[in-house]
């Protein structure tokens, strides 16, 4: 659009979240760390739309992206400032829940960074957003979904030559990671139409120091246990996505949640509740498989008897076990980007 134009559109991007089967290799060893294996999900969703503005850079968002606006202003600044582009003001209408297991960080960043390099008129993906949002440092679970959507598998980052001398400085969570090249794509594809049954327990919801001491502590895990997750994730989750092999799925993710090393230690923070809840899970019939996504609290399950699932997570709401639960389902296509009108008082008027 002319610059003449520009003035009264603004952009739009809508967009999902990103869910965690895992972080891959936590070791190190064979000269490559972190990457994850994760899929987009349709809810719950994102959108922002970023506005055209008189001479700075603002951000306002809904509740749940009201954790996100510290950063989403600072990481704008920065990109006004080396595209020398035009003030704007972000507002995120539909954030995604913080510090759950959706991603919200990454993924509200990266999409907001989108919509203002269009409204810029700057040509630059998501892994240049990720970047000078710092992110992408342990996985590029986020940035790569943004432009994909479906099923990811990611290769996680090279290893620096001091890596051996001491493996926990680059071992961290992705805040702290920092930005770098974004992990390629090892795995991309459509995830099957199955229902996603998610499920947010009362549990911890574990970010920050608190993450990264946890990481501090765990890292490097035992090298054969990160062998025995790649292998998994490769050989079993991933084939039996491509292949919409359901059995052979949900044993691969209930081998993940229930037997791998490094989610082992992640259920181990969490609260009785989600404990308990994973083990309900793993004995009863309602569910065929569950996973726990990142640190938690939220899970997400999957089932050929819905309603029974439902019946159950209905009793587990009364018993204070579970705070909430909806189905949702894999979002196998970009974000979606476009321009939108912008009246004389700042409102857009689109659906």
């Amino acid at each position: 659009m002319t610059d003449a134009v520009s003035q009264e559109w603004g952009v739009r991007i809508r967009t999902g979240c990103r869910v965690s089967f895992t972080l891959i290799d936590l070791n190190g060893e064979t000269g490559r760390r972190n990457g994850m294996a994760s899929m987009a999900l349709r809810s719950p969703a994102l959108e922002a739309v970023v506005l055209p503005h008189h001479s700075t850079i603002e951000v306002e968002a809904d509740e749940n992206g009201s954790a996100h606006v510290e950063a989403v202003r600072g990481l704008l600044e920065r990109l006004r400032e080396a595209w020398q582009g035009p003030p704007a003001k972000a507002v995120i209408r539909e954030g995604l829940p913080p510090h759950r297991g959706f991603g919200s960080g990454t993924m509200t960043a990266v999409a907001v960074g989108r919509a203002y390099a269009q409204l810029a008129g700057v040509s630059v993906g998501a892994a240049e957003i990720a970047r000078a949002a710092g992110r992408a440092g342990t996985s590029g679970a986020s940035a790569n979904l943004i432009e994909r959507g479906g099923f990811l598998v990611d290769g996680g980052h090279l290893n620096p030559d001091d890596f051996a001398d001491d493996p926990q400085r680059y071992l961290v969570p992705s805040r702290f990671a920092g930005g770098g090249k974004r992990p390629p794509a090892l795995v991309s594809t459509p995830f099957p139409t199955w229902p996603v049954l998610i499920v947010i327990p009362n549990g911890n919801e574990m970010h920050g120091e608190e993450e990264r001491e946890f990481f501090a502590r765990t890292l490097p895990i035992p090298a054969e246990e990160a062998r025995r997750t790649a292998h998994a994730v490769l050989m079993n989750l991933a084939t039996s996505v491509v292949e919409s092999d359901y059995t052979s799925f949900c044993r691969a993710v209930n081998f993940i949640t229930y037997e791998s090393y490094f989610k082992q230690k992640q259920i181990d923070m969490q609260s009785s509740e989600v404990k308990f809840l994973l083990e309900e899970a793993r004995r009863g019939d309602e569910i065929d498989a569950m996973a726990m996504s990142s640190e938690g609290p939220m899970c997400y399950a999957f089932t050929r008897r819905p309603q029974a699932a439902v019946q159950w997570l209905s009793a587990l709401r009364s018993a204070g076990i579970v705070h909430e639960f909806w189905f949702s389902g894999a979002r196998n296509v970009a974000a979606d980007i476009d321009w939108v009108p912008v009246l004389d008082d700042g409102r857009t008027v689109v659906a």
